[in-house]
Order: C-alpha cells, then structure tokens, then sequence
C-alpha cells in the first residue's frame, strides 16, 4: 500500500490532482494537507480524504501532515515573492524528510532553468534545493495554464472596453495547457511511478502567440483587438493603478521580465510526456479561451499575487 500526501487541494492545479488521484487509488490511501483544514472545499471533505493540518510557514504542522506519507506532491506556494516562497518551499522539503516521505514531486513551471522570468526564480532556487536534499525527487515543470492567459496578455478584460493589449519586449510562443489536462497527468505520473531524480516538462502540444490570441479574442467578441509592443514604461503606466498586485509597479516591473523569457523562447517549448501519459489529445488552448473570456478579472485575481 503506497500512502500519498497532496498539499494544495483548494487551488486551481491541486484540486485537479486530488479529483484524478481518487479516479487511481482508494480515498484512504490520501492525505491532504491544508493550512486550514476548515476551508476544505466540499470535494474534499466528501471524498473520504483524510484531512491534515499543513502550514507551509509552520514547519511542525508539517511534520504531522507528511507523516507516514510514501509519496509527497508539493504544490508550489502561489505568490511571486522570491523569499516566501522559497521559505515555504524549503520548509516542506525538509519536512519530507523527516517525515521519512519516500518520493517527493515538486511542481514547477515551465520557463527554462536558466530562466531571466521574476516568476521563475524562486523554482529555480527551490529546484536546487531539492536536488541537494537527498529526497528522491521529480521535479514537474508544469506548462503554462491556459486559463491564465490574461496575465501573459497584458491583463486583458474585456468587459474594460479597450482593444489595444499593451505588452513589454516581446512576443513568442507559449505551450498553453488546461489545469485539467496537467492534474490528471500529474496524479497518473504520481501512481505510476518511475521519473526517479528526474526534471520533466509537461506542456500543451502546440505553440500559440499572444498575437495569434489578439486575433481568436477579435473573433469571439466581433471587434478588433491589436497586440502593441511597447517600451517597460508603457506597460507599467498602461496597468499601474489596476485592482490587486497586478496595479503596483513593484509587480509589473517584476512580471515584464516574462516577456524577456518569451523573447529568448523559453516557453515555446512542446514536450509529447503529457499527452503519453494521458493517452490521448490535449484540450484545445481554444475551447478554454471560449469558456473563460468573461472570467478574466477572477482569473487574475488568482494568479497575480
């Protein structure tokens, strides 16, 4: 009997793994870990999970949530603060190793390892990390979400009524994949085994441009939205003064360095893994951009922090 802990449950990427974990092994065999066991989501709570208390910032709770976990999937803490993050990180791989946990799965992203991404750099740091620890590992670099594209399309709303998208640097292509598609790859690689000490991509199966996205957006809405690339400046005075982080300089000075990354093609990257191990064909970056054009503002919400 192989004992899971899943850590991240009530965000967009972890509670697609949890939904596809259940679908391979018996609920008893789970334990999820939660900074606050009382904001379980009803999935959760209704799905024979054990529940833990799990605070990436308490290490002691930690090593009462990993305990007697075989396999450990860390789920990456959801901010761009490089030294939080990487605290929080570090905290839960030691706890893995006290707790004994026999193989540790990180989830990364999937800019390069050499990346000049803001976004990038605390999974760099905490890739390093695990690699040093000793745990067995497999490091997931899971490919950008395609219900995140706002954030990489200038913070585009369309409910704002503007049809000019304001970018920094430069355009490129990026493997656009569904949470679904990356949960479910995820929890079969978990159960399946194998990856030992290894670093892995998992992305969409094709490219699309932010410019390509211009003219699917201009499709659906019936009205023309033109992509500009600008200077650092402009993008800054285009967004500063917006709702949450993404209306802070600090923030978007930090996040136009992805645009740096796109330049350099970091993100232009297709890997076949997720599709082998799914066994089938990718969710179309089209059928989520149709389904979450009118969820922009919630989606940034989540993701700009």
């Amino acid at each position: 009997m192989t004992r899971y802990a899943v850590t991240g449950t009530t965000g967009g990427l972890g509670s697609q793994v949890l939904k596809y974990l259940l679908k391979l092994v018996p609920a008893f065999d789970v334990v999820v870990s939660l900074y606050n066991p009382a904001g379980a989501s009803e999935a959760i709570k209704e799905s024979g999970v054990e529940i833990r208390r799990g605070d990436y910032g308490d290490p002691a709770s930690l090593d009462q949530a990993f305990a007697g976990a075989d396999k450990l999937l860390i789920v990456s803490y959801p901010s761009i603060a490089h030294e939080l993050r990487v605290k929080h990180h570090k905290n839960a791989i030691d706890a893995a190793k006290r707790a004994g946990v026999k193989h540790v799965y990180y989830t990364s992203l999937a800019f390069a390892g050499n990346s000049v991404a803001a976004v990038m750099q605390a999974h760099i740091d905490t890739e390093r990390y695990l690699k040093e620890s000793g745990l067995t590992y497999t490091i997931l670099r899971e490919g950008i979400y395609s219900e995140s594209y706002p954030l990489y399309f200038g913070f585009f709303n369309a409910a704002e009524g503007k049809d000019e998208v304001i970018i920094p640097y430069s355009d490129g292509g990026i493997a656009w994949v569904s949470r679904e598609d990356l949960g479910e790859g995820t929890a079969k690689i978990m159960v399946q085994g194998g990856f030992e000490n290894e670093t892995r991509l998992l992305s969409g199966s094709r490219t699309i441009t932010l410019k390509e996205i211009a003219d699917k957006v201009s499709s659906l809405l019936g009205r023309s939205i033109r992509l500009v690339i600008g200077s650092e400046d402009d993008y800054v005075r285009a967004n500063v003064g917006k709702h949450g982080p993404r209306g802070e300089e600090e923030f978007l000075r930090k996040w136009a360095t992805t645009y740096k990354a796109l330049e350099r093609g970091e993100l232009d990257v297709v890997d076949p893994l997720l599709q082998e191990v799914l066994g089938r064909e990718l969710k179309p970056f089209g059928e989520t951009l149709k389904e979450t054009l009118s969820l922009q503002g919630a989606v940034m919400d989540q993701y700009a922090k």
